[in-house]
Order: structure tokens, then C-alpha cells, then sequence
């Protein structure tokens, strides 16, 4: 069966992540030959292995060439060059161009290694050579997108204006150059991804079971195991369990069991991003999903993430083919268009139903899109005619010529979802006509203000932000 996903990779401007390839050429290189061919060089001083014992030795700084962060003190590497040469890598990292990201010793120590235990870690050499490029890649040539470790896997770059992501892993200090390449310094030590999404949550199993009973039913399990990248809220059994009302994980799987695969695609999609996305690329607002509606990322009660009103339980647990965060809810997308949310409302925005009705744009607004809807309020339309009530608001819009106000409802219709974290100030294009919005005071033109409690209600093919006053064009 065809798949139901796209996996073409649109920009996501909230996260900032420009979905690019980064194409590096691969030096191929054996990890365990002490005699490996020393490259050509014209520079001058100490290799990769001997800048990273300068710092060892507090002589970093005359090795540094330019820093993306400052630190109060210098970092140390003594458990990387204890590993690069338990391993016999170092000669290796020496005498071939490469470029290396290295943990500091603070970050090895985080996840429990020293010196004495660094060389009794499982797959040692590749996760040492998972930190190695076969290039000399300054900061300045690297754009975001997937390139090739030695190893043979792919790190994750991100970036992000004056930062750089690897994986999840900041770069601290960029550009420390050796003669034979360059050391990029970061602060966690990158995990070599095995799995591919779908066997990633099988693994956690059962936490996961119900998602991944979700997935198979919905007979997207092939796509999400071997198309992307992909970004997955992935909610827990107890989500679901919460989400279908019942009592336990056997019955929240019969329910799934029990939907059709058209049923489940729209809440599933509503929690997949396209791309990797790790914790520390997020920000506060908007971000579309492959439902197309989005969901809204809360950063305010840090070290808490919201996503929507779910917090994130696990984060940045890396597949081969994306990444997955876990959250404690299941996401509900909309299931209304934008006429159908409108009149749920009722009668609060009758009098812009019957204006739309009579300028036949509702069945535009209910079945084309998306579209953004800044939406006036009875009370917004009652000031604005000058009459007593809504009936006496509906009779004269009905009685308005049916262009006089096309042109009015046009003018509060933006193409396309725009959010209110996507609102800069600049002056918004609607489809008919420029308004101003002032960002402070929350008003359009100087006169209509948006209602902050009922900005972003989203809708299959769009979004309302409700305001209270009409707009003339």
C-alpha cells in the first residue's frame, strides 16, 4: 500500500531547522592499523591527539582558533585520550585528516565513565569513531542536515544561527585546529542510533504497545520504520489508557484494534514531525505536524516541556531514521473546518456565519484552506452596524450587498496557518490587503485588539484568532 506520509522535509521556521544535505567526502581509513598513512600537510604543530593532551595539560588556549561560547575554565579531555589510546586509535587520530567532535571529560563523566572504566565500554572504537569526520570541517561549512561518521552512521547537524547542534549535543567551542584537522569540543557523548523508529518503541515494550499496535493498525509501521526523518511524540501505555477512558493496557489496545486505519492516521500524524528535532531545538510556539494543524511547544516551566498540554517524560532517545520524545498524554488534533468551529461557538460569532453565508464564502471556509481567520465577535459586529442586538446585526448583514462584504470578511482571512508566534509586528497580507498589528497592545489597524485567551484555535484547514471589532479594508 502506498504510503500515507510525505516525506518531503518542509522548513519548520520555529525550530529554525533547515532540512538540508550535507554532503561530506568519506576518507576511508582502518581504526585498528597502527601503520595508517600519514596525509600531507602543510601546517605547522601539534596533531588532533597532541592539541587534546595541551589541554589535558592546561595549554589549550594556544591551540584554540576560534570559540562559538566561552568557558570559565578550560575543558580537559585526559578520558578521550585514555580511550584513543587504549584503543590504539590514537595513532589513527593523528596522522589522518579528520575532524573530531570530542566529549570533555565532564560529559563522559556524566554518563558514569572515567579513565579506569572508558576501555571496558561495549563498542568502544565505534562509538569513539562516531565522533570522527573523514574531513577537516570547520564550523563555517557545516549546514544543517545528516553527515557521515567513520563509524558509518550519521550524526544529526543543526544549525541554529552562532550554534551547532550534533545530535543533541551542543558544540561548546568550535574550530580548534590541530595540524592534521580540527576539534569541535561538545558536552554529551553521541549514541550510536540502532534502531529504526518502529523497533525503537517495540524495544521499550511495553511502554509503547498500545502506539505501536496503533501504528501496525493504521498500517503505517513500513513508513515510519523506513522512510524519514522523522520526530515522534510518542505517548505512554498509560497515555492511551487515560486518552480511551479505560482500565488497562489489554482494553486501550482492543479500542485501537477496533479503529480503522482513517480513524487512527489523523492522531497519529498529529504527533510526527518531519526532520530531527531534539529537545534543545525547541522554542515556544507553533509547530506543523503531518496532520498540517500544529502543536504548541511550552518551554515556560523549564526543565518541564509541554507539548500542547502533554509534558515530555522521556527525551531525545535517537532511531536510526529520526528521534522519539515521550509524553504523558495523547494529543488530540482538530476535527472541525474552520465554519464548523466557528458555529460551535453559537451563537458568539452568528452574525460572521450569516455574513459569510451571504457573501458565499462559507462553503470556501469550510471546505478549501488553510486559512487564518481573524474572527470578530457578535458584540464586535453589533458595535460596528450600530444596532441593538444580534438579530437586528444579522438583519443588516443580510440586507448589505453581497461584494460590499466579501471585501469586509476577505480582509480578516490570511492564506495559509499563521500562529501567534509567528506574528512579528510587520504589517500581515490578507486576501484583501495589508493590516498592521502592534505586537504590545495586541491591536490591529489601532482599533480591533485580539482576544489572548482565544488566540490559536485551530481548526482541519486553519486557524481562529478571535478579535473584538471589525476590520475595514
Amino acid at each position: 500500500m502506498k504510503s500515507q506520509i510525505s516525506t518531503s522535509k518542509p522548513q519548520i521556521s520555529f525550530f529554525k531547522l533547515p532540512i538540508l544535505i550535507f554532503s561530506l567526502i568519506f576518507l576511508t581509513f582502518s581504526c585498528s592499523n597502527e601503520d595508517a598513512e600519514i596525509m600531507d600537510v602543510e601546517s605547522q604543530g601539534p596533531n588532533i591527539v597532541e592539541v587534546l593532551a595541551n589541554y589535558n595539560q592546561g595549554n589549550g588556549s594556544v591551540a584554540r582558533s576560534s570559540s562559538k561560547s566561552s568557558y570559565d575554565s578550560e575543558p580537559t579531555f585526559e578520558i578521550l585520550s585514555v580511550a584513543l589510546a587504549k584503543t590504539k586509535l590514537a595513532s589513527t587520530v593523528s596522522k589522518n585528516r579528520l575532524a573530531v567532535f570530542a566529549p570533555t571529560d565532564a560529559a563522559f563523566k556524566a554518563i558514569g565513565l572515567n579513565k579506569k572504566n572508558i576501555a571496558d565500554v561495549p563498542g568502544i572504537v565505534d562509538i569513539l569513531l562516531y565522533h570522527v569526520v573523514g574531513e577537516p570541517v570547520l564550523s563555517t561549512q557545516l549546514v544543517s542536515g545528516p553527515v557521515p561518521a567513520v563509524e558509518g552512521t550519521d550524526v544529526i547537524v543543526n544549525v541554529d544561527g552562532d550554534n551547532v547542534l550534533i545530535n543533541n549535543s551542543i558544540v561548546t567551542i568550535a574550530d580548534i585546529k590541530a595540524r592534521n584537522g580540527v576539534i569541535h569540543v561538545i558536552d554529551n557523548v553521541l549514541t550510536i542510533p540502532t534502531l529504526n523508529l518502529v523497533d525503537l518503541a517495540i524495544s521499550q515494550n511495553p511502554e509503547f504497545s498500545i502506539l505501536v499496535e496503533a501504528v501496525i493498525q493504521a498500517e503505517l509501521a513500513t513508513t515510519l520504520a523506513t522512510a524519514g526523518p522523522f520526530t515522534v511524540f510518542a505517548p505512554t501505555n498509560q497515555a492511551f489508557v487515560d486518552f480511551f477512558d479505560v482500565t488497562d493496557v489489554s482494553a486501550a489496545t482492543a479500542v485501537v484494534k477496533s479503529l480503522s486505519p482513517e480513524d487512527l492516521r489523523p492522531i497519529l500524524f498529529y504527533h510526527v514531525l518531519n526532520g530531527y528535532v531534539f529537545s534543545n531545538q525547541l522554542s515556544n510556539g507553533f509547530v506543523p505536524t503531518l496532520n498540517e494543524a500544529a502543536v504548541n511547544v511550552n518551554l515556560d516551566m523549564a526543565p518541564m516541556v509541554y507539548i500542547n498540554d502533554s509534558n515530555v517524560v522521556v527525551a531525545n532517545v535517537q532511531a536510526t531514521n529520526g528521534v522519539v520524545h515521550g509524553i504523558d498524554k495523547v494529543l488530540t488534533p482538530p476535527t472541525q473546518d474552520l465554519v464548523t468551529l466557528a458555529s460551535s461557538f453559537g451563537p458568539e460569532f452568528s452574525v460572521l456565519l450569516a455574513a459569510a453565508t451571504k457573501a458565499e464564502l462559507a462553503g470556501t471556509l469550510m471546505n478549501e484552506g488553510p486559512f487564518t481567520v481573524f474572527a470578530p465577535t457578535n458584540q464586535a459586529f453589533i458595535n460596528f452596524l450600530d444596532v441593538a442586538d444580534v438579530d437586528a446585526a444579522i438583519t443588516a448583514v443580510n440586507g448589505l450587498p453581497k461584494d460590499v462584504l466579501a471585501s469586509i470578511l476577505l480582509y480578516h482571512v490570511v492564506p495559509g496557518r499563521i500562529y501567534s508566534s509567528d506574528l512579528t509586528g510587520e504589517p500581515v497580507t490578507t486576501l484583501n490587503g495589508d493590516f498592521e498589528l502592534n505586537l504590545e497592545t495586541l491591536t490591529i489597524n489601532g482599533t480591533a485588539k485580539l482576544v489572548p485567551s482565544l488566540l490559536n484555535v485551530q481548526a482541519t484547514n486553519g486557524v481562529i484568532h478571535v478579535i473584538d471589532a471589525v476590520l475595514m479594508p
